[in-house]
């Protein structure tokens, strides 16, 4: 009786550790999909210094703001908004915030990539909303 029991019990918790690790490798994977749509020029600035946080394996906070593990999915307008948001923080120096600027000076976007990131979020077509 107590190992057909413990077989019970084994087989679940087997399972359960086999989608959890397929889990984690899928949303890996998605994050370097998702990236595609940015430009390259972006993208490089974006994983360097916010993917860290802002995707679907960081703090709550940060990916409930952005995600960019769900950029693909954006409307153009959400994208509009968000790059526009992102630059006005990075040209106000609240990103990466304080905690992490001082644990990680390396995140910290040089003021040429705050310009390529101004590029880009003023390159959105003015009739997007």
């Amino acid at each position: 009786m107590k190992k057909s029991l413990s077989a019970i019990l084994l087989i679940p918790g087997f399972l359960f550790f086999c989608l959890l690790f397929v889990s984690v490798k899928t949303s890996a994977q998605d994050v370097s999909k998702t990236s595609a749509p940015l430009p390259d020029s972006v993208n490089v600035i974006v994983t360097a210094s916010c993917t860290p946080c802002h995707t679907s394996q960081g703090g709550l906070m940060s990916r409930t703001k952005l995600n960019f593990t769900e950029w693909i999915n954006y409307s153009p307008e959400k994208q509009k908004e968000k790059a526009e948001k992102m630059y006005s923080e990075l040209n106000k120096g609240a990103m990466p915030p304080k905690k992490a600027r001082e644990a990680k000076p390396e995140l910290i976007p040089t003021s040429e990539q705050v310009a390529i990131i101004k590029r880009w979020a003023e390159s959105f077509p003015s009739d997007i909303k």
